[in-house]
């Protein structure tokens, strides 16, 4: 039985401390295609690629565009005219595969920020990745309205992966 510390460090005992008990199956990987989410890709790629874990990467669409899914680009000439948020997927997908990680892909509608908390509860994930910012209509703002309600809404870790 692994024992779990939780706790501020005055209440710990050292004699208590076992192996980590924490494990890192599922990577839910929120993307939109912009330059901080492909940022957030690589990372999500790269701790899957050393846990053994899932991704499952999302868009949220709140209804305000016509997308295609990913699988339906089949090469980079496709991608003239694509919504950048389903390039994303696409890309997120090829970096998985290209590095022997299992991933899936999905669309999902309505709020942004609730939709990914949402879909991490649903999903079971361990870990949600984000960028710290992304394509909403004041396009950058210190840390993302999204991410910062994410990170204060998710009841798994998220990691806030900034550029620049």
């Amino acid at each position: 039985m692994k024992v779990c510390i939780r706790g501020a460090a005055e209440d710990v005992k050292l004699s208590d401390i076992d192996e980590v008990c924490r494990e890192i199956d599922r990577i839910l990987l929120p993307t939109d295609g912009s330059e901080p989410s492909i940022a957030a890709t690589e990372f999500a790629v790269i701790l899957a690629k050393a846990f053994g874990a899932k991704v499952k990467a999302i868009y949220v669409d709140t209804g305000l565009e016509a997308l295609e899914y990913p699988e339906e680009i089949a090469d980079e000439n496709v991608f003239d005219g694509v919504h950048s948020s389903i390039k994303g997927l696409a890309i997120a997908k090829k970096m998985c595969e290209r590095n022997g990680v299992e991933c899936e892909v999905e669309i999902v509608h309505g709020g942004v920020a609730k939709r990914i908390v949402a879909t991490a509860q649903e999903w079971e994930a361990d870990l949600i990745v984000c960028g710290d910012t992304g394509r909403t209509g004041l396009k950058r703002i210190a840390l993302g309205s999204v991410a910062e309600t994410v990170v204060k809404g998710a009841d798994v870790p998220v990691l806030v992966v900034k550029t620049d």
